[in-house]
């Protein structure tokens, strides 16, 4: 039996006591358990059981609930001097007070610091780009274990390393970077954000384009691939990397390294043009590649698709 006494329930209380009620009888009456009324009569000296006087308790103690803070007006006073004044990043003030830098951040997002986001060194963007939901999007999907031989040792061309370039922590358009494993083929796609709609849409139109020929993409846990069972629903198996394992799609990355020396991180994809993009994807691909025995990934790409574009 679960009941929270009022004030007018300790009113109830105070009367019964006064005609001679059992502690029993009154917990019947007010419709609480024999013990709740044991722990009421507490709240005043013994013998005397006055209603204001255990609601005033009861509230007193009811402020006392829930975690205490350790943030007190001279820590507050010290952690805004030393961000205003020398522009000490989270990171080292939470060093010095040995203390979670997390803390300090659950402060200011209560408005506890009375300062805003945008003072901190970094404006706070590498810690909401690590709660931006990584890894959250995917549960219940197939890690990179489970990829196939054909994928693992590049027997045959179809399976896709899949990424995104973004224009350093600004927001806006992105490209979508797929990379075949077997010919290390290049096709850049532009987006218009990092979203999983965007990119569910990509990867669907990039295989329509190619009549079919993906067979799977391996991708990180980044949002953007939330819709990967979307995605498999089309029959394009979808496998994910461990966490913090950029290697396990390595061929990605080093192209994606490439592609940074002719759009560095601080231009906005919006500023590079469609034809730019198609030079970019000229170089990558008709360049001849010593792993390919010199051959260039277009010809090693179409080389062994010749009857089906034909």
């Amino acid at each position: 039996m679960s009941h929270i006494l009022t004030l007018s329930d300790r009113t109830v209380i105070q009367t019964l006591l006064k005609v001679g009620y059992s502690q029993k009888q009154i917990a019947k009456e007010v419709g609480v358990a024999p013990s709740t009324i044991n722990y009421e009569l507490k709240r005043c000296p013994k013998g005397y059981y006055d209603a204001d006087q255990a609601q005033e308790d009861c509230e007193k103690k009811l402020t006392r609930r829930g975690r205490k803070t350790l943030l007190t007006e001279n820590l507050r006073e010290f952690v805004r001097g030393i961000i205003l004044e020398q522009r000490w990043s989270f990171e080292v003030i939470a060093h010095i007070l040995q203390m979670p830098f997390k803390t300090l951040y659950n402060w200011l997002d209560k408005g506890w610091l009375d300062i805003k986001r945008e003072v901190l060194p970094d404006h706070g963007v590498r810690y909401r780009k690590s709660h931006d939901g990584r890894g959250q999007y995917t549960r219940g999907a197939k890690f990179i274990d489970q990829r196939p031989d054909e994928a693992n040792l590049r027997q045959e061309i179809g399976h896709f390393e899949v990424d995104t370039i973004l224009s350093g922590k600004t927001r806006g358009e992105v490209l979508a970077t797929f990379t075949d494993r077997k010919s290390r083929l290049m096709i850049i796609r532009r987006l218009p954000g990092r979203d999983s709609k965007a990119m569910t849409k990509a990867i669907l139109e990039l295989n329509e384009e190619l009549r079919g020929l993906i067979k799977s993409i391996t991708s990180d846990h980044g949002k953007e691939f939330a819709g990967f069972k979307e995605i498999e629903a089309y029959g394009i198996a979808h496998y994910f990397a461990h966490p913090y394992a950029p290697h396990e799609r390595g061929t990605n990355e080093r192209l994606n390294r490439e592609l940074r020396l002719h759009i560095p991180k601080n231009q906005p994809i919006e500023s590079v043009t469609d034809e730019e993009l198609t030079m970019i994807s000229k170089y990558l691909n008709w360049r001849p590649r010593k792993c390919l025995g010199w051959k260039t990934p277009l010809q090693v790409f179409f080389g062994d698709l010749s009857e089906k574009f034909d």
